[in-house]
C-alpha cells in the first residue's frame, strides 16, 4: 500500500495541481475519458481554464469538444464510449441544462453507457465571500432543492462534489462506478466555488484502474454443463440476444459456441449491437422462442411477449446477465430454469468447454444434420431477400426497402452504422450484413433523437472510420440534428446521413390503426397527429451546417446519391442524403 501511495505522489508532483478543477481533468483523462463533450454555462468555465492550462503545461487532460446543445452533448458522449468502450464524458449548465439533456438520459440508462454526467450548480457562497461566489443575478434562481435528485432515477451513482472532498478520487470513483458491471451513467454536479478552491499543496488520488474495475463473474461448472446438456439433447434449440455485443469480445466466443452444437442465434427486440455476423450461416435461422424446446437468453430483457409468445411448459430456459433479473426494471414476468448473473463472453466460454467434453458421435452427426439444414435455410433466407430488394427498386414510388438495400452497397467492413430508422429499421437490419464487432449500434433505449448525437461521437471515438447514420424523419428533429451537423463540419468530425423521409410518426398511423382498428380517425381516414405534411427540407438542413445535402425520390437516384454524400464525409464535410417516401399511411393502404 506504501508503495502504491508513493506512486500516487510521484504522479501528482508532475502536474502540481493549482485548483481543484485542475484534479478534476487529470482524474477524466487518467481514468479513460478522451473527450468531453461541453455546452457552455455562466459557471463552469473553471472546465475550460483547468484544460487550456492543462493543454499549455503538458498535463493530462481530455479534449473540449464545443457543443450547442445538451441533449446532443450526452449522445454523442454515448456514441464515444459506445464506439470507443471506453467512458466519455459532458459537461453542463446547472439544473436547466441537465434537464436540456432530455431522452438522451433515458438512453445512457437504459442502454447500460459509462458517460460521466456532469452539471455545474449554481453558486451560494455569498457575494465577495470567497471565489467563485454568486456575482450575477440569476444565479438566485439556478438552485433547486436537490439537483441530484433529477438524475437519481437513470444513474447508478450521483454526488455533489463538496469542499472535504478529494476531487481526483471521486472522479475516479464514479469512473470505476460507471465502467463496472452492470456499467451505466453517473452524475456529479460541482459548484463553482468547490472547483475553483487552490489546492492545498498537493493531493494524491488513485485513477479508474488503480482503484480497479469490477470483473464478471463466470459460470458455476455444474450450471455450464447443465445448459450443455440442454443445447446438446434439443432438437429445436435456440440463442437469443439482445445487447451482449456491446462487449465486442464476447462476439467471437459466442460463435464459437454456436458453432459447436448448430445453435441458431436469434436478435430480439431492442437489440443494440452487433451480437453475431449477421451474413453468418446460423444467424437468424432459428425457431421463434415458442417453438424452441431449449433456449439460451443472453443479455435480452425483452426476448419475447408473453404470454402469447412464451416458450412451451417442457422447454429449458437458461437467461444469462450480469443482472439477470433485470432489477433496473420493475415489473418482469418472465421465468428461467437458470438465472446466471455472468458476462455474455465467460458463459459462452464455459458452455463450449463442457459441450467439448460431453458430445458424443450420435449428437455429433444430429448436430451435424441441423446446421446443414440451417446453412440452407440462410442461403434461402438470403436469397429471398436479395428477390425482394429487386423488386422493390422496380416500383414508384420509392421503397425504403431499396433504399436500405443500396445502403449496403456502400458500406465496407470496417464501416459504423447507426441505425435510428424505426419503422424502417427492419429494411436496415435486413441488409446491413455488419460481421465485424463495433460495426452495428441502435440506442438501447426508446427515446428518440439518439442518431445524430451518437453519430457525432463514434466519429470522434473511431476517426479512421466511416460512420453512417440511418434515421425515420421524426426521430431526427427529435435529436436537434443542427448543433451535431455544426460540430461535426466544425472539427471534420462528418458523418453521413440518411433519413427515410415518410413525414410520419409509426406510434400515430400504424399504432392509432392497431389500438382503433374500427375507430372514427380510422375510418374517416384522419390521422391528424401521425403525419407531418409537408416535411422540413432536410437537404438544406446539412447545408445550413456547411455541409452537403440532397434529396432523392427515384430508385436511380438512390446509389449515386449516397456515394456523392460519402464522397463529402470523406473530404471532413457532414452529408444528409434525405429518400422521399410514401407515407406510412400511405404505404398501409398499398398493402391492402
Amino acid at each position: 500500500m506504501e508503495k502504491r501511495r508513493e506512486s500516487f505522489d510521484a504522479r501528482w508532483k508532475k502536474y502540481h495541481a493549482e485548483e481543484w478543477s485542475d484534479a478534476l481533468v487529470a482524474a477524466m483523462k487518467l481514468g479513460g475519458v478522451d473527450n468531453l463533450f461541453f455546452v457552455s454555462g455562466s459557471e463552469i468555465a473553471f472546465f475550460q481554464e483547468g484544460i487550456a492550462k492543462a493543454r499549455h503545461r503538458g498535463w493530462p487532460a481530455p479534449r473540449l469538444i464545443t457543443v450547442t446543445h445538451e441533449s446532443v452533448a450526452l449522445n454523442a458522449a454515448i456514441g464515444c464510449t459506445m464506439a470507443s468502450g471506453q467512458p466519455a464524458a459532458t459537461a453542463v449548465h446547472v439544473d436547466v441544462g441537465t434537464f436540456n439533456y432530455g431522452g438522451a438520459i433515458h438512453t445512457a440508462w437504459r442502454g447500460s453507457y459509462p458517460v460521466l454526467i456532469m452539471a455545474g450548480t449554481g453558486p451560494r457562497a455569498i457575494s465577495g465571500s470567497m471565489t467563485g461566489a454568486r456575482n450575477s443575478p440569476v444565479q438566485w434562481v439556478q438552485e433547486p432543492r436537490d439537483q441530484g435528485e433529477i438524475m437519481r432515477q437513470y444513474t447508478k451513482l450521483d454526488h455533489r462534489l463538496e469542499h472535504q472532498d478529494n476531487p481526483g478520487l471521486l472522479v475516479s470513483r464514479l469512473l470505476q462506478v460507471a465502467m463496472s458491471e452492470p456499467k451505466g451513467p453517473v452524475y456529479l454536479t460541482i459548484p463553482r466555488e468547490t472547483a475553483m478552491l487552490r489546492m492545498p499543496g498537493f493531493t494524491h488520488f488513485p485513477t479508474r484502474d488503480e482503484l480497479g474495475i469490477a470483473r464478471p463473474a463466470s459460470p458455476d461448472p455444474s450450471d455450464a454443463r447443465r445448459i450443455a446438456e440442454w443445447l446438446i439433447k434439443a432438437n429445436n434449440p435456440g440463442i437469443y440476444t439482445a445487447k451482449s455485443g456491446r462487449n465486442p469480445e464476447s462476439v467471437p466466443d459466442l460463435v464459437r459456441l454456436a458453432e459447436l452444437l448448430a445453435v441458431p442465434v436469434m436478435d430480439t427486440d431492442r437489440t443494440a449491437s452487433l451480437n453475431f455476423p449477421t451474413t453468418h450461416a446460423l444467424y437468424g435461422t432459428g425457431p421463434v422462442p415458442k417453438d424452441a424446446d431449449a433456449l439460451l437468453i443472453i443479455e435480452s430483457p425483452v426476448p419475447y411477449i408473453t404470454p402469447e409468445q412464451s416458450p412451451r411448459a417442457d422447454a429449458k430456459i437458461a437467461w444469462i446477465d450480469i443482472d439477470p433479473v433485470q432489477s433496473r426494471y420493475k415489473t418482469m414476468e418472465y421465468h428461467a430454469d437458470l438465472w446466471l448473473p455472468v458476462s455474455a463472453g465467460s458463459a459462452a466460454r464455459a458452455i463450449y468447454e463442457a459441450a467439448t467434453a460431453m458430445l458424443t458421435k450420435s449428437d455429433m452427426s444430429r448436430i451435424s444434420e441441423r446446421r446443414a439444414l440451417l446453412e440452407n435455410r440462410k442461403k434461402a433466407l438470403i436469397a429471398a431477400e436479395e428477390e425482394r430488394a429487386l423488386k422493390a427498386g422496380k416500383r414508384r414510388p420509392l421503397h425504403p426497402r431499396w433504399v436500405a438495400y443500396q445502403i449496403s452497397k456502400l458500406m465496407d467492413p470496417d464501416t459504423i452504422l447507426l441505425d435510428d430508422a424505426l419503422s424502417n429499421s427492419a429494411y436496415v437490419n435486413a441488409y446491413h450484413r455488419r460481421e465485424k464487432p463495433g460495426t452495428y449500434f441502435e440506442s438501447g433505449g426508446s427515446s428518440g433523437g439518439w442518431g445524430s448525437g451518437a453519430a457525432l461521437g463514434a466519429k470522434f471515438a473511431r476517426p479512421d472510420r466511416d460512420v453512417i447514420l440511418t434515421t425515420g424523419d421524426g426521430y431526427f428533429m427529435f435529436g436537434t440534428p443542427l448543433p451535431a451537423l455544426w460540430c461535426a463540419s466544425h472539427y471534420k468530425a462528418a458523418f453521413l446521413t440518411i433519413v427515410f423521409v415518410n413525414r410520419s410518426y409509426s406510434t400515430g398511423t400504424r399504432g392509432l390503426r392497431r389500438t382503433y382498428p374500427e375507430g372514427v380517425a380510422v375510418e374517416l381516414g384522419n390521422y391528424e397527429g401521425g403525419i407531418f405534411d409537408p416535411p422540413p427540407d432536410f437537404a438544406k438542413l446539412a447545408e445550413a451546417a456547411n455541409g452537403y445535402g440532397e434529396t432523392v425520390r427515384e430508385a436511380g437516384e438512390v446509389s449515386p446519391a449516397l456515394r456523392r454524400g460519402l464522397e463529402q464525409v470523406r473530404k471532413g464535410n457532414p452529408a444528409i442524403i434525405a429518400a422521399y417516401l410514401p407515407t406510412l399511411v400511405e404505404e398501409m393502404e398499398m398493402k391492402e
